[in-house]
């Protein structure tokens, strides 16, 4: 079996080095690293070169010229581990620091008879084993308890987790539409409608303590703008056949909201960067905001 761990950078080099030192210091190297470099500032992308090319272990850095976004980036890393014949793909936010056992502890759980493997994360004082898929929402919340998860109400969260080959490619990886957020629910729930199985594991722990970074570079009105549009074509495309009705009453509750707090002017940018989420799910323009 042959394992790649891939991982994203934006903008964020000084964590993504922790994690690959972290990486480095695993007491099992059978495995590859791939990363992605999402078009981020040329002084960023050369600290994450000069150190990858000092690196005592190879780590193969591609660069993007454009920001693809999670689920498309992680789509790009994918083709390339397996161009290098990979059979299970590990995925890592940039943020995440793993213990030296990490990948000695997991391999066990990537076997013939496991398809997705859900990865628990320290958020920093208490664990979460899944995300809890709910309709309706603009966001989802995680689970901190680890009992018998049915895949039909949690997925494995996107920070952390593995997926097998055949899997992957039979799902056609993430769907592109989700530039960032609800792409990992989405994906678990498309694996198990399709019958794969999913597993969610108690070790190892991935380290996660801090709020995703590249959410933060986006900022809080462009966070809010991904979240709205991706929570509404999320439950359009995936919630049962009444889910699918409410997505359009509920987003004229949004925009009636949002509406009224603009005109008593009241957190008027993160008002307009909701009602622009609204447009964008009406005028189907998913995936890279431009």
């Amino acid at each position: 079996m042959l394992l790649s761990v891939i991982t994203i950078n934006y903008n964020g080099s000084e964590k993504t080095i922790k994690l690959l030192n972290s990486i480095n210091s695993q007491t099992d190297h059978d495995f590859n690293t791939l990363i992605l470099d999402n078009a981020s500032t040329k002084e960023d992308f050369d600290s994450l070169s000069a150190w990858c090319t000092k690196a005592p272990i190879a780590h193969l850095l591609i660069s993007s010229s454009e920001n693809l976004g999670f689920g498309q980036g992680i789509n790009l890393l994918t083709r390339k581990a397996f161009e290098k014949g990979s059979d299970w793909i590990l995925v890592l936010n940039n943020d995440i620091n793993l213990k030296p056992d990490f990948i000695s502890l997991l391999k066990p759980n990537l076997t013939p008879g496991n398809d997705l493997v859900g990865i628990p994360l320290d958020e920093g004082g208490h664990i979460a084993y899944a995300g809890k898929i709910q309709w309706l929402k603009h966001t989802l919340q995680h689970t901190y308890q680890l009992t018998s998860l049915p895949a039909y109400e949690f997925y494995a969260i996107g920070g952390a987790f593995a997926i097998r080959k055949e899997v992957f490619e039979k799902l056609r990886g993430f769907d592109e539409n989700y530039f960032m957020y609800f792409e990992d629910a989405d994906l678990s729930l498309r694996a198990w409608r399709k019958g794969f199985k999913i597993k969610f594991i108690d070790k190892p722990i991935a380290h996660h303590p801090e709020v995703s970074f590249s959410g933060k570079k986006l900022g809080s009105p462009m966070l809010l703008r991904l979240h709205y549009s991706n929570a509404f074509y999320f439950n359009l495309k995936n919630g049962p056949w009444y889910i699918k009705l409410a997505v359009w009453p509920w987003s004229w509750i949004v925009v009636i909201k949002q509406l009224i707090k603009t005109g008593i002017k009241q957190n008027g940018e993160q008002s307009i960067a909701i009602l622009n989420g609204v447009v964008d799910f009406y005028k189907h323009r998913m995936g890279q905001i431009k």
